[in-house]
């Protein structure tokens, strides 16, 4: 039977042993093992290991290498399978010894993508103010099945989205703030609230509550916008000036009598 007959710490990887283990051939093979690998198996000078000993502790050095380096991963956060898998591929460990590493670390419950997934949810919810959809796709980029990405909706109560679109919201209006018609600035923060991952119901609901901000904000947005309209077109005159100022503020989305009102009032005696 194969005998385990020196063990050396390893001078360059603190926590690990070279074992030197006769062989029954009488060829000597030495095997890298960590610590704990060490102590859980009792192995000490002399020991004579079975086959199935020889075996397990041979894919035990392949593996425990990349199991510590993904224990120093997950040290930092939790991480998906995926993620797990592309940084011990980019730390160049072999398809084995990851596949040992995925497999320990599932077994001892620290590799687990529901687990992960309602972790990245909850911090997402607490942290930011992304909508269900733009954490979904997150989770996918992180490798998470959809079935299981695609619960960052039904995590995430609708009171809760709400109130995380206003915040968003709040700070997206100076977008649009003395620049925009109605029309136009529920197009742009429409569009922004989709972008950071909100429906259409929770857009429409939170943009409808800003009825009041949208009226007043128009009524500025016409003279800045008719001022711009007024100095491009003011090499025309007459009727023609008009029909391109008129033109020019209906395509932004301004109401066709307040764009009358506007230019009768910059124009009464000019025309």
């Amino acid at each position: 039977m194969p005998v385990i007959i020196q063990i050396r710490a390893d001078e360059k990887e603190s926590g690990f042993y070279n074992i030197d283990i006769a062989q029954d051939d009488g060829q000597t093979m030495t095997l890298n093992i960590h610590e704990d690998v060490l102590v859980h198996d009792e192995l000490r000078k002399g020991l004579s290991l079975s086959d199935g000993q020889l075996n397990r502790l041979r894919r035990e050095a392949e593996g425990i290498r990349a199991y510590h380096a993904g224990l120093r991963y997950l040290s930092y956060r939790m991480r998906s399978v995926h993620e797990m898998k592309e940084y011990l591929g980019k730390k160049e460990f072999s398809p084995g010894q990851i596949a040992f590493a995925l497999q320990q670390l599932r077994d001892e419950k620290l590799l687990d993508d529901q687990a992960f997934a309602e972790s990245f949810i909850r911090t997402r919810i607490q942290l930011s103010t992304k909508g269900p959809q733009m954490i979904y796709r997150e989770l996918l980029q992180a490798g998470v099945d959809q079935e299981i990405a695609a619960e960052s909706d039904t995590l995430f109560p609708e009171d809760d989205q709400l109130d995380h679109a206003r915040k968003y919201l709040t700070k997206q209006l100076a977008s649009v703030k003395n620049k925009k018609s109605s029309v136009e600035a529920k197009q742009v923060l429409s569009r922004l609230l989709m972008q950071r991952g909100y429906s259409r119901k929770i857009s429409d609901q939170v943009i409808g509550e800003l009825e009041s901000f949208l009226e007043e904000n128009e009524k500025s947005a016409l003279a800045y916008q008719g001022e711009k309209a007024m100095q491009k077109f003011k090499k025309f005159n007459g009727s023609e000036f008009t029909q391109k100022v008129k033109a020019y503020l209906y395509r932004k989305g301004f109401p066709a009598d307040a764009i009358m009102s506007f230019i009768e009032e910059r124009t009464t005696g000019n025309l």
